[in-house]
């Protein structure tokens, strides 16, 4: 009888250290398996970060060697921005000038 009992709580033992690997095998599946995916979200946030001081570099360099072409070519491109945003800028202005009135 008592060897009896003794063998049922060896089996329960057994059983609950083979669940608890199996979890902790689980576990580390599930984190090998997501780890790329986390790296490389990661990689591009940084790319990201690389991308946009490339492009600063080059900006800066652009403006250091300022040709009569490179001058038309930009003037050109501020012109027609300047055209297209200045009633959108005169709009907003005119409205913040109504709001600060309203409230003084």
């Amino acid at each position: 009888m008592i060897k009896k009992k003794y063998l049922n709580f060896m089996d329960f033992f057994k059983k609950a250290i083979f669940v608890f690997l199996l979890i902790v095998f689980g576990i580390i599946i599930t984190v090998k398996s997501i780890e790329p995916v986390i790296e490389k979200q990661l990689s591009q946030i940084f790319a990201d970060r690389k991308i946009s001081n490339k492009i600063n570099k080059e900006l800066m360099n652009l403006t250091e060697d300022f040709t009569p072409e490179k001058k038309a070519f930009y003037k050109k491109i501020l012109v027609s921005l300047y055209t297209k945003w200045l009633p959108l800028i005169d709009e907003a202005k005119l409205e913040a000038e109504q709001k600060i009135k309203n409230n003084q």
